[in-house]
């Protein structure tokens, strides 16, 4: 019972925090948008280990998927091209595959042309500390290490990518 209450109850307080990003439709001031929680992840080939620490100062994409996902299959090209626009920007993209069969995760990643980051979640571990219940679940982050939205559900189709990119150059200004 015991862990089942901790995910919940940090859920449940993530959640509360991420809905007072905004009053009024406005957003609230920087010092009060909560904190990106810190994890540390094997990349989806095993090669290296990296912490979301390891990105402060630089604005991060925060993408939970799994290659079982239906809209997050959808979302990716959208990912992959956008990341190679932002790329030179200072903007950093990260996916994280959560809950999933890593070698489908790796085939995923390969047949989709994935370049940018991705990690290997196989506890969900990360994905709870960010309150995931569904996926894809994407936050972004600014360089001072603060949420300042999240989007639950895939950027698909023209308003997805207008919606996407309008996010991406707030962020990179």
């Amino acid at each position: 019972m015991k862990k089942l209450f901790l995910p919940l109850l940090s859920a449940v307080l993530l959640a509360a925090a991420l809905a007072a990003c905004e009053k009024d439709g406005e957003p609230i001031s920087d010092s009060e948008l909560p904190k990106a929680a810190d994890f540390t992840l094997s990349t989806i080939d095993g090669s290296k280990r990296v912490s979301l620490s390891d990105f402060r100062g630089k604005p991060v994409v925060l993408n939970f998927w799994a290659s079982w996902c239906g809209p997050c299959k959808e979302e990716i090209p959208l990912f992959e091209k956008t990341w190679k626009e932002y790329e030179g920007k200072g903007v950093v993209f990260i996916g994280v595959d959560v809950m999933d069969d890593k070698k489908n995760a790796e085939k995923f990643v390969e047949s989709e042309g994935v370049t940018y980051l991705n990690l290997h979640d196989p506890s969900g571990d990360a994905s709870s500390k960010y309150g995931v219940v569904a996926l894809p679940a994407t936050f972004f982050i600014n360089g001072d290490g603060q949420i300042i939205r999240q989007n639950y559900g895939p950027f698909t189709g023209e308003e997805g990518e207008k919606q996407f990119k309008k996010i991406l150059s707030e962020m990179s200004e």
